[in-house]
């Protein structure tokens, strides 16, 4: 899994802390976070132990834990709670039961995730498809994916769509769920290799539980 990595140095002022502050923020080219998902993340102070380095937020603005699936204590996931704004992620040093050092802050933006690329089985959103395929390959479903994202997330759910082609004069096809319907096959098996599919109104359902509307064509040939 792809972490976003910190190494917080030694700051001695308030202001050295801020300069350094964004200077984390500028070599590591992520300083956002996506709204109600969990965001992993590593921290390290050079020259201390894991067991030394404590994270936390102190605001209610999202939820900080340990990632069950880390290598060590300071893999985390944050999860954000509001859409908008920034978070703000205090680092400090554990240096006996009852005293800490603060070795640095980081502040991230909040982000909503962009919309996924619909599919059509594996043929991505204005590529081509075979007719033949659409009617004939059991596995064919309208699919939302992410495409190079950042870290692995849940796979968006599909949970209606509409469906029509350019030579085909009734109203589209409203299916609920993913799959090529009975009805869907039959309009198509009427379609010419020139026709295009629409997908219009497809409702999904995001990895931070929005549910956003889509669109897409798919040349035949």
């Amino acid at each position: 899994m792809k972490r976003i990595l910190f190494a917080l140095m030694l700051i001695s002022s308030l202001t050295a802390l801020a300069q350094y502050d964004r200077a984390v923020v500028s070599l590591s080219r992520l300083d956002y976070v996506y709204y109600n998902i969990e965001n992993p993340m590593s921290v390290a102070v050079p020259g201390l132990m894991p067991k030394d380095i404590e994270a936390s937020i102190c605001e209610d603005r999202a939820y900080l834990h340990r990632d069950p699936d880390g290598s060590n204590r300071n893999d985390l996931l944050v999860r954000p709670k509001d859409s908008t704004g920034t978070i703000t992620v205090h680092i400090d040093e554990r240096i006996d039961p009852n005293r800490t050092r603060s070795r640095g802050i980081l502040r991230f933006r909040v982000i909503t995730i962009p919309n996924p690329t619909l599919f059509l089985g594996y043929v991505r959103q204005g590529d081509t498809i075979s007719l033949s395929d659409l009617l004939t390959k059991g596995y064919i479903q309208v699919k939302a994916q992410y495409e190079d994202f950042n870290f692995p997330v849940e796979e968006p759910q599909i949970i209606s769509y509409q469906i029509n082609r350019s030579q085909y004069f009734n109203l589209p096809i409203e299916v609920e769920g993913s799959k090529l319907t009975t009805e869907v096959k039959e309009m198509l098996s009427n379609a010419r290799r020139d026709e295009t599919v629409f997908l219009d109104n497809v409702r999904v359902r995001l990895p931070d539980d929005r549910i956003v509307t889509l669109h897409a064509e798919f040349p035949l040939r």
